[in-house]
């Protein structure tokens, strides 16, 4: 058991960096760790919880077409992109923009819609570090350990950030959990890649499932082989937004292709997919679009859904974009396509840059007076995680 201290003030984040690494936004950090340049510190894990124990229990975690009113974004690489989805969320969108390390104003973003935290950053991977969105009438996040705390502390700081500048209360879970391989229903149904097990080999399985419901109140959890399993992700993340998509309770897109090993990963997705009910009892509507690997994985499920707009990769000389936006289309989603193409080749598009935070559409947060954050006790393995905090070996994750 190792006690973790919370932090005081917004300041002492940027103490806590290992220094390691120098933002470059000409030369973003992949999703995956670059050991060329970035070490691990070898200290533990900080969750900067400012709420004492699980989430109440009349807070749950709503799907992400469920209503929203801000959607967080790290400014650390590809503003081109970045600057297509800040349009999209704030326009079609209806939602409030949160860029942490943003700029002070960003071309086509009404400043009425935008709020810029002041913080360092060490990527642009929001959705994989940055806050849990859980809801109860009034938002909270829940702040998991970032698989790749020990090397990118700014990064793992997020959801603490976010909660002092925003006052939203936060809860710490105990695991390492990345929110690219965490995808919900309205319904209480969370689904993820096993990879989340291997991340937390110390836990057995049904230890790191409770964590989930406790949190996340979640009440059924799916499970799903990712590219590559039980060896290293082909996609460099093995996270489940790279081939699925829920775009309803009742309807999900899946990528389908002839590419191994993602073919194996696709296929018993969609065999699971076609065997199983969705809430209501009536079997999914399944919706295949094709994916392909050329270097990287190029796949459209990687997407965000803000207030029925969906903001989609878009990649250059791509025949498969416009059976990609009519499924969105049909689906009943208005398509905003964003071009993807540096992104992609670092191991993420849309999806992984984005995390959204569920409420209101279109109502602002106030900033108010910064609380003080709690003391946190955690167990996880505490070693550095080697093969860039991505392998499955239950040694490397304990540090054997």
């Amino acid at each position: 058991m190792k006690k973790i201290n919370g932090f005081l003030a917004l300041s002492f984040l940027s103490v806590l960096t290992t220094g390691a690494f120098a933002l470059d936004l000409d030369k973003p950090l992949p999703n995956w760790i670059d050991h060329s340049r970035e070490k691990a510190d070898g200290r533990g894990p900080v969750i900067s919880a400012t709420r004492k124990g699980v989430t109440p229990s009349d807070f749950r975690m709503p799907a992400e077409y469920e209503p929203v009113s801000a959607v967080a974004i790290g400014w650390a690489a590809y503003t081109p992109m970045l600057t297509g989805v800040a349009r999209a969320v704030t326009g079609p969108g209806r939602a409030q923009l949160w860029a942490v390390a943003g700029p002070s104003s960003i071309s086509g973003v009404p400043a009425a819609k935008y709020s810029r935290i002041s913080a360092p950053l060490d990527t642009v991977w929001m959705r994989d570090y940055g806050p849990f969105g859980v809801s109860a009438g009034k938002p909270g996040i829940v702040d998991s350990i970032y698989r790749h705390y020990q090397y990118r502390r700014n990064d793992d700081a997020v959801p603490g950030v976010l909660g002092q500048a925003k006052n939203i209360g936060v809860y710490g879970m105990p695991i390492i959990m990345d929110g690219g391989n965490l995808m919900v229903d309205s319904k209480g149904t969370l689904f993820m890649t096993r990879r989340t097990y291997l991340w937390n080999s110390n836990m057995s399985e049904d230890e790191v499932n409770t964590h989930l419901k406790n949190y996340l109140k979640v009440k059924n959890i799916v499970t799903f082989d990712y590219a590559g399993y039980p060896g290293e992700p082909a996609d460099g993340t093995g996270h489940i937004d790279m081939f699925i998509k829920l775009l309803d309770d009742n309807t999900v897109l899946l990528a389908v292709t002839e590419d191994e090993p993602f073919k194996a990963a696709c296929d018993k997705a969609l065999a699971w997919f076609k065997a199983n009910k969705a809430p209501n009892g009536r079997p999914y509507k399944i919706v295949t679009v094709k994916a392909w690997a050329n270097g990287a994985w190029y796949t459209y499920t990687n997407s965000v859904v803000v207030n029925n707009v969906a903001i989609i990769p878009s990649y250059s000389g791509s025949a498969e974009e416009g059976n990609a936006r009519a499924a969105y289309e049909a689906a009943g989603y208005t398509v905003v396509p964003v071009l993807s193409d540096d992104s992609i080749r670092s191991g993420g598009s849309i999806h992984c840059v984005t995390q959204t935070i569920p409420g209101e559409p279109g109502k602002s947060v106030s900033l108010t007076d910064l609380p003080v954050f709690t003391d946190m006790e955690v167990t996880v393995p505490l070693a550095p995680l080697t093969n860039g905090g991505g392998s499955t070996s239950v040694e490397q994750l304990l540090g054997l």
